[in-house]
């Protein structure tokens, strides 16, 4: 693979704006792989989680992180289209009258299963 496959997630990381990243669930694999569980209020929010802590693990060890593999989903209450209309709609209205907007969005919306590896 080449080398800018494994810089775009990391410049999408960065640009998302996460202030506090979380770290997900890092699953010791076969191999020395590993796959870590995370997830966020939006996609790019879950993946920033995924390659922080990837890269957490193979610092530990002095190492740098490869990624392998990785998958984003959808897991939120309505659809993905359906509930950012509907957060669209009630930050229009709220800001009309005033008031704070509600979200029907949550903080694991998006679930990221990233597989890496440290070399």
């Amino acid at each position: 693979m080449s080398r800018t496959l494994y810089v775009i997630p990391v410049v999408i990381a960065v640009l998302s704006g996460c202030a506090t990243t979380k770290m997900g669930n890092v699953i010791p694999q076969e191999n020395g792989l590993y796959q870590v569980i995370s997830v966020g209020k939006s996609a790019d929010a879950a993946l920033a989680s995924a390659l922080f802590s990837a890269e957490a693990t193979c610092k530990q060890r002095h190492l740098r992180h490869i990624v392998l593999d990785h998958k984003t989903e959808y897991k939120g209450l309505v659809s993905e289209s359906a509930g950012q209309v509907i957060d669209k709609a009630l930050e229009i209205i709220l800001q009309e009258t005033g008031g704070k907007s509600p979200t029907i969005s949550e903080e694991n919306d998006y679930r990221t299963t990233l597989q890496f590896k440290c070399e």
